[in-house]
């Protein structure tokens, strides 16, 4: 496993051109059948207040309550906020989504 992500190369290929090979620096590869798995391994760790799923390199806080309910998971959102700030991650907001379903 060290050796699949310690001496990985990457390039990228327009057309029949590639560019030059680069190393990248502590990511997973993408495209492999092991980066996924690795990266749910990363983030097993993520405690959260509402039920999260994980998939691939995606994650999921949902919420269902009652109109008169107050909402708890906006603490969720701080939580895997400050969680990816410890591990040098990034949460990338353009590709965030808050959907919100009503039954009113």
């Amino acid at each position: 496993m060290a050796t699949f992500l310690l001496d990985t190369a990457q390039r990228v290929k327009i057309g029949n051109e590639y560019s030059h090979s680069g190393h990248p620096n502590g990511a997973v590869p993408q495209r492999t059948l092991s980066g996924p798995k690795c990266f749910l391994v990363y983030i097993n760790d993520l405690r959260t207040t509402v039920p999260l799923y994980k998939y691939v390199d995606d994650s999921t806080l949902f919420e269902i309550c009652d109109r008169n309910d107050v909402s708890v998971i906006q603490e969720s959102v701080d939580i895997a906020a400050r969680w990816t700030e410890q591990n040098d991650m990034k949460i990338y907001s353009e590709k965030s989504k808050e959907i919100i379903i009503s039954f009113a």
